[in-house]
């Protein structure tokens, strides 16, 4: 290469010289200058698409603390009937009707109830029920294990408000 350089006229040199020097410029732009810029242009893209993605989720994430602390306050669903007619009734639709001994008010927002040889995992479904849809809770809770198994009685006060 030395020599075709050293065979060439100073004018031919130079002229190859710069021509070279323009071939590198245009082969950086090409191959590296270009894809960088793109990259920068996709990443500035998907920072924009993950902000908006952010703020939705932020707003998001609000609406469901809000609707989970409306549904989870006693005030948040509260019973359109007596707490007395709310827990008969709903002890019957979980299948305790013919458990239930006693049920007697205390006042308008307690309800003392006795259950007897009633299935464990139906009481509890129950007053999860009663927690959850209706806001009622259990103040006191008394349960006394039977011989057979899975069967207990239950001696427990209600807590709601009637509104």
């Amino acid at each position: 290469m030395k020599e075709f350089l050293a065979n060439l006229n100073p004018r031919e040199r130079r002229l190859v010289y710069i021509g070279g020097a323009v071939a590198a410029v245009l082969l950086f732009y090409a191959a590296v200058w270009v894809p960088l810029s793109n990259k920068v242009e996709r990443l500035r893209t998907t920072v924009a698409e993950q902000q908006q993605l952010e703020t939705w989720m932020k707003q998001a994430a609000r609406e469901v603390q809000r609707l989970r602390k409306a549904a989870t306050t006693p005030g948040g669903k509260r019973p359109r009937q007596s707490l007395l007619a709310l827990a008969d009734q709903s002890a019957k639709q979980q299948g305790l009707g013919r458990t239930i001994k006693r049920v007697q008010p205390e006042g308008q927002d307690k309800v003392n109830i006795r259950l007897e040889e009633a299935a464990f995992d139906d009481v509890v479904a129950w007053l999860e029920k009663l927690q959850s849809q209706h806001g009622v809770r259990v103040a006191t809770i008394t349960i006394d294990r039977q011989d057979q198994p899975g069967l207990v009685d239950v001696r427990l006060t209600l807590e709601g408000s009637t509104q």
